[in-house]
This record gives structure tokens, sequence and C-alpha cells, in this order.
């Protein structure tokens, strides 16, 4: 018996009428199998992984405009640390300036003295002119003093709060960049999950591509053997057909015989025997 192997189209011409039936069987089976995997990739992988890839998508593209946001901020946050440094500076240099021109004086000892003047002004205690100006000039003098007191601890209090802001900004920046750095590291894992979807994707439409290679191949091969079969069914036809006239034309000269032996003894002989005796045609 002729082997039914992996690829039988070129051998079905040697395969007896048993073995074509296994062999469309076989066939038959391989169709509908391949059929399944070819609706279960339609219908289940690739609806699947494209859902997956989408999500992935979706989170990449969220975390890019994140990313975005990050870096404006990040942006805003140098561009607003280094406006607060040239005003810490600034506030440092003035400081130092004012520093050594500040007078010895407190600032409630020079109130003192411009209330003590001012009051001599004012209830006309002076003997002359000469001595209401050195009055005069002895308030604005403290007057002066107290103003640069007040503007020391003025642009002291702004660069404490300058100080006090940047370190807020410092720490903000640091946390922003931390930030900046988690979205990229998140960012590269989430193109590497993509970019193993996509190989998974790939390999999905070329197991489709090879499944209906097979597909196509199995229908031809079936379309061979069933046009194989047909000519094995015709054959069988024609062989039993054949086999059936010699057994009745064997039956006929038995009977003729019957009826000759039959004629001879003397016995009588129905019609169907005479007719068989003597019917020149014999049928």
């Amino acid at each position: 018996m002729p082997k039914l192997d992996d690829n039988p189209v070129p051998n079905i011409m040697s395969l007896g009428w048993n073995d074509l039936v296994l062999l469309k069987r076989k066939l038959s089976s391989s169709l509908r199998n391949t059929t399944q995997n070819i609706i279960n990739i339609d219908t289940n992988k690739l609806p699947r992984i494209n859902q997956q890839i989408y999500e992935e998508k979706t989170a990449l593209n969220g975390l890019i405009t994140k990313s975005k946001r990050n870096q404006m901020d990040i942006k805003a946050a140098n561009a607003e640390l280094l406006a607060l440094s040239e005003k810490i500076s600034q506030s440092k240099n003035f400081l130092g300036i004012m520093q050594n021109r500040l007078p010895r004086e407190t600032e409630d000892s020079l109130l003192h003295i411009v209330k003590v003047n001012e009051s001599l002004i004012h209830e006309g205690k002076y003997l002359s002119t000469r001595e209401k100006d050195l009055i005069l000039s002895i308030i604005r003098d403290a007057t002066m003093k107290i103003e640069a007191i007040k503007a020391f601890r003025t642009i002291r209090a702004q660069l404490q709060q300058l100080e006090s802001h940047s370190e807020l900004t410092t720490n903000s920046l640091l946390m922003l960049n931390n930030e900046s750095q988690s979205l990229q590291q998140e960012i590269s894992r989430c193109k590497k999950r993509i970019q193993t979807l996509f190989d998974s994707k790939h390999q999905i439409v070329a197991e489709r591509s090879s499944c209906l290679s097979e597909y196509n191949d199995t229908s031809l091969q079936l379309e061979k053997l069933n046009a194989q079969m047909d000519l094995a069914a015709d054959q069988r036809r024609r062989q039993r057909q054949e086999q059936i006239r010699p057994v009745h034309d064997m039956n006929i000269s038995t009977a003729k015989e019957l009826a000759r032996k039959k004629l001879q003894s003397g016995a009588k002989l129905s019609l169907e025997e005479l007719r068989l005796l003597y019917d020149e045609n014999d049928f």
C-alpha cells in the first residue's frame, strides 16, 4: 500500500480507493484546522494585539504630553531661579555698600533727635535765623539717617524673602528634574513595549500569511483529489458493470443446458425454457 505522506498530491494516481478516502478525510481535517486558525487570528489574535498597541500608544502620548509640560515647568523654574539669583545678588551688593554707610546712632536715638528739634522749631525756641537753620539741618541729617536705616532693613527683609523663595524654587526644580527623569524612563519602557507588540503583530501577520498559503495548497490538493476520486469512481462503476455481464451470461448458458436435458428426458418445458432453447438471440 502506498504511504500517505504530508504532501500526497503527486502520489494520488497510485493510491487505491480506500487510501483516497483516507487522504480526503485527512486533507478535509487539515483544511478545517487551517480555517479555524485563520478565523482565530482574524477575530482574536489581531484585534487583541491591535488593542494592546492602541492602549500603549495612548499611554505613550499621555506620557509625552506630561513630559512636555514638565519641560515647560523646568524652563519656567530655571528662568525664575535666574531672576531670583540676580535680585539676590543686587540686594547683597546694596547691603554691602550700605553696611559701611549706616549711622552709628540707633534709629530710636535719631527719632528722638528729630522729635526734640522739631519741637524747638514748632515752639520757636531759637534765637536767630542762623540757629533755626542749624536746627533744621540737624533734623534733615537725622531724617536721612533714619531713611537709610529703614531702607537697609527693608532690603534685608526682601533679601530674606528672595532667598526663601529661591530655596523653594530650587527644591521645586529638583523635583521637576526627578519627575523628568522618571518620565523619560517610563517613555523608554513604553516604547519598548510597543516595539515588542509590533514584533508580535508581525509574527501573527506572518502566521496568517502562512495559514492562507497552507489553505490554498490544501484546497488545491483537495480539488485534485476529488478529480482523481471521480475518475476512480467511474472506473469502479465500469468494473462492476463488466463483472455483472459475464455472470449473467453464465447463468443463461446453465439454464439452457438444464432445459435441453429436461427436453431430452421428455419432461414438460416452461415457456421461458422453450424461449431459451429456441430464441436465436438468447436475449
